[in-house]
């Protein structure tokens, strides 16, 4: 499977989310949390697998391609990880995960609302109930863009 499309059209996406001015219908729902550091990473990347497998979906971590992207057209900002995981069903629910435009162990993950509003809320409202077990998460105001956090420790510390 070629994911150079998907994480083109992800970076272009979640650029737009970002700065709070996405056109057409964006994510129902962004949330953000601190990972800290690359521990948390690694426990958020084993988060999402588990919630892809319970879910019967499919995870894809872009992370690596998103990276080269980036480099190969200059624009690569930022100093640490790339975090870029999509957790989806073949009839678009699902969530991205990303770091592009945050300090690298801050994330924000937009859920999609399509094609079943109830269904994704409560797909949300699951995933979102099963990360606060670990981090603090925040919710980015609607209409808004996910900012940097004030302050980000480790997971445990759960700023």
């Amino acid at each position: 499977m070629n994911l150079r499309p998907h994480i083109a059209s992800a970076i272009a996406l979640f650029a737009v989310m970002l700065c709070g001015c996405a056109p057409g219908k964006g994510p129902f729902l962004m949330v953000q949390i601190c990972l800290g550091n690359e521990e948390g990473l690694k426990e958020f990347k084993d988060r999402m697998r588990s919630i892809a497998q319970s879910e019967h979906m499919t995870l894809v971590d872009g992370s690596s391609y998103t990276k080269k992207d980036l480099e190969m057209i200059g624009a690569l900002r930022q100093a640490g990880p790339i975090i870029h995981i999509e957790v989806e069903r073949e009839d678009t629910l699902g969530l991205t995960a990303t770091n592009l435009g945050l300090p690298g162990y801050q994330i924000v993950i937009g859920f999609s609302e399509d094609p079943n509003p109830t269904e994704a809320r409560a797909f949300a409202k699951r995933v979102v109930d099963l990360l606060k077990t670990q981090w603090q998460v925040e919710t980015v105001p609607s209409g808004k863009g996910a900012l940097p956090l004030k302050s980000c420790g480790t997971p445990q510390d759960k700023h």
